[in-house]
């Protein structure tokens, strides 16, 4: 297997509200702004790095990828002298495809870094119905080149085996710069049908297939979270934590907050022989200007 860590720090991603969850799956999910600055500073208190950030809209909670919104957001945690990598999804601008004029709202305000699924043809169910979501591969190179032009750095996050080999032909273009960040989902095959289950040996014949000069972390959903992130670390690998995959701290007993489930992450990798990495120390390692 290859060995793809350069240095003993372990980078930690926190992503404290997703999507679809809300307050009545956990009363301490954060969904307004100030809620979630509150929660992403505690957690950057604890250890976090990097915040991956979803956006809802007020009083609604959907989802949704205003500018305005995100900025809020963003503006409310460095208020809060909080020096933490901001990460934006793009998810709800690829959903159902991207518009004719192929703005993708999450990336209007220059965050540091932002997501791009690789993902194509796929059947999900959720709230007792299914839907087929579809995003072409001149999306993805779009979005791709389109970070490159505003230097956002892209986290690729790969749901399915048959994305690495698209993620290798996409780094042969040239359309993003060293050292390639990638995030490798499992156990989102609960809601959506062409997903990978977790497993070790499927991890390590991921991370072997990652192109030359990649960064990995490991987002595990539900129960794959706690085996399947603690693998990463022994792999060399870094890991995502937070509601957006899991609102338990263990099975039956739900989360306190999003900063409980990053002190457990950055106890277990301190444990394993890591000193957790400060998000200065995660700027220089992934390649991102100093803030």
């Amino acid at each position: 297997m290859k060995e793809l860590r350069t240095t003993d720090k372990l980078i930690i991603i926190v992503s404290p509200t997703g999507g679809f969850q809300g307050k009545d799956a956990n009363p301490s999910l954060p969904m307004e702004p100030e809620e979630i600055a509150d929660d992403v500073y505690k957690c950057w208190n604890e250890g976090a790095s990097i915040v991956h950030i979803h956006a809802r809209e007020r009083g609604t909670g959907k989802s949704t990828t205003d500018p305005e919104i995100l900025r809020d957001i963003d503006q409310r945690i460095r208020g809060k002298k909080c020096n933490i990598i901001i990460q934006h999804s793009t998810a709800y601008d690829y959903i159902p495809r991207l518009p004719s004029d192929k703005r993708i709202k999450a990336i209007e305000m220059n965050p540091e870094m932002a997501t791009l699924s690789i993902t194509f043809t796929r059947m999900n169910t959720f709230g007792g119905r299914e839907n087929l979501l579809i995003t072409t591969l001149p999306e993805i190179e779009y979005g791709a080149q389109t970070m490159l032009d505003k230097g956002v750095k892209p986290e690729f996050e790969i749901y399915a085996t048959e994305a690495v080999d698209v993620l290798n032909d996409l780094a042969v273009k040239g359309l993003f710069k060293k050292p390639y960040w990638v995030s490798l989902v499992f156990g989102m095959h609960r809601i959506c049908h062409s997903y990978m289950r977790y497993s070790p040996r499927t991890l390590i014949s991921l991370i072997d297939s990652l192109p030359q000069d990649s960064m990995f972390s490991v987002i595990g959903i539900g129960g794959d979270e706690l085996q399947a992130t603690t693998q990463s670390i022994l792999l060399g690998g870094h890991l995502r934590v937070g509601f957006e995959d899991n609102i338990y701290y263990k099975k039956g007993q739900l989360a306190k907050n999003n900063a409980q489930l990053v002190e457990r992450a950055a106890r277990i990798g301190r444990e394993l022989g890591c000193n957790i990495a400060t998000p200065a120390e995660a700027r220089q390692m992934l390649g991102i200007p100093p803030l």
